[in-house]
């Protein structure tokens, strides 16, 4: 046998392993169009969400711990964003993608936004609550019967329900005295503009303008492009452009969801891409394509977590209780560093989350 012959041997065994170990780590094929994904009903659209719930408390861990310092990886691989934004832009991404077939299936706004309101408001209204009342009392340096009448206690929880930009942030005496922020809850400015864009895209659909996927993607850019330029048009405040960015990306991925095919390859390219375009104007469009390329493969071609789904969806409740978990690990342990504060809070809220699923967003689910 010659050297070539050996040469030829030892590569096809390396090729055979290389594609066996792709057939374990995405059995459905590396070829497939989201619809496909989308009609075999299993997806890893709940572990992605635990893990962008994860990676904000991981991001706000410089922001609230006094023994944390500095940038968070993401932004020391110069990646433009940190792991708080990125888990953000998942969010709403993952949003608009569900969010659009949510719509389209009941072809009723009112339906559509009762739905909405069940998913969102009742572990929304229950976390300002126990925030404001038993955890602020308890946590207060103020008498309690003093704290009960201050009216800022009772602000917190009616102005945060208006879903208002101007948010409460701030509850008297509570995480005031050494620490890095008195903010109450630091993840809640999100859901302000999660809900305007639920209503919006109500009102396009119920307006026809999803009934062609062309028509709907030139309504989106022209409503990105008069929202860049024109902010007041909307009722969006001006930071949440780049979340209704990705909102419409995952709404787009939907509409066009039987020409999309999923690839590592197209993962790949894309990232590459970004690579290349770093320091140029469009990095932040491609980065975006690039990350929705790479959840919507891992959603759909990387074996399904299904024994997770068992224990329930604790996303949002994490996501609610992240920030108020960290504030309370920097009472208890202040000086704990990024690892076990991270580790502690993310408990701490995977606790709160699955108790807020089982308790409450579970069963206001059920009046659907």
């Amino acid at each position: 046998m010659t050297q070539f012959s050996k040469l030829g041997q030892a590569t096809d065994a390396v090729v055979g392993r290389g594609r066996d170990f792709i057939k374990r780590l995405m059995p459905y094929g590396h070829n497939v169009t989201v619809s496909q994904g989308l009609d075999r009903r299993a997806d890893n659209f709940l572990l992605l969400r635990i893990i962008a719930a994860s990676l904000v408390i991981y991001g706000h861990a410089a922001a609230l711990a006094p023994a944390v310092s500095g940038p968070d990886v993401f932004a020391r691989w110069n990646w433009g964003a940190y792991s708080g934004d990125i888990a953000v832009n998942i969010f709403f991404l993952i949003s608009g993608f569900l969010v659009t077939g949510s719509l389209l299936r009941q072809r009723s706004l009112l339906r559509f936004l009762r739905l909405r309101a069940l998913r969102v408001v009742p572990g929304y209204f229950v976390n300002l609550v126990l925030l404001a009342l038993p955890i602020g009392a308890l946590l207060s340096t103020l008498p309690l019967s003093e704290y009960l009448h201050d009216r800022s206690v009772w602000h917190y929880i009616v102005q945060n329900m208006r879903f208002s930009s101007d948010m409460a942030w701030k509850l008297p005496g509570v995480f005031e005295s050494g620490m890095k922020s008195s903010t109450i809850n630091g993840s809640q400015w999100t859901l302000p503009a999660e809900v305007r864009m639920y209503v919006l895209l109500g009102i396009a659909g119920s307006l026809g303008f999803f009934a062609n996927a062309r028509i709907a993607m030139i309504s989106i850019a022209i409503a990105l492009l008069c929202a860049l330029v024109w902010p007041h048009m909307f009722p969006l405040h001006q930071d949440w452009f780049r979340l209704g960015f990705y909102f419409a990306l995952g709404v787009l991925i939907f509409l066009y969801r039987d020409r999309i095919v999923l690839s590592v390859e197209l993962v790949v390219a894309l990232v590459a891409l970004a690579v290349i375009t770093r320091h140029l104007p469009i990095y932040p469009q491609i980065f975006a394509l690039a990350l929705a390329a790479t959840v919507f493969v891992f959603a759909y071609l990387t074996p399904v977590a299904h024994w997770l789904e068992r224990f329930g969806d604790p996303s949002y409740g994490i996501y609610l209780w992240g920030w108020p978990s960290q504030q309370c690990v920097v009472l208890i342990l202040p000086q704990a560093g990024l690892t076990l504060h991270v580790v502690l809070a993310l408990l701490m809220a995977i606790t709160l989350g699955y108790a807020s699923w089982h308790l409450i967003e579970r069963q206001a689910l059920r009046w659907k």
